[in-house]
């Protein structure tokens, strides 16, 4: 049986005219596309976002088990993303 191991991407969309409400509202179609998901058996794990609104960049962060779930994270929310990363950090996990 092949183990799929979980990853973190970090995720940047630009969004013109962004502000406090705009980031505000991304992140809550973000959640409620990630909740859908889990409730539909995808491994997705909502992390943290920012805003840098000066830049009109709005990042948000989340764990899955490939760059491809992002998309389809994406696609349920009906936003778009301009870069996908994944995220290789030298600190242990909490075991999640």
């Amino acid at each position: 049986m092949t183990t799929t191991r979980t990853r973190t991407f970090f995720v940047e969309s630009y969004v013109p005219a962004l502000d406090d409400a705009k980031a505000a509202a991304w992140s809550t179609k973000l959640r409620a596309a990630i909740h859908e998901l889990r409730s539909e058996g995808w491994k997705l794990e909502w992390l943290r976002s920012f805003a840098l609104a000066d830049d009109e960049t709005y990042v948000w962060m989340l764990t899955a088990d490939d760059v491809d779930d992002v998309a389809l994270v994406t696609e349920r929310a009906r936003l778009s993303c301009d870069h996908v990363v994944e995220v290789v950090s030298d600190e242990p996990t909490s075991g999640r």
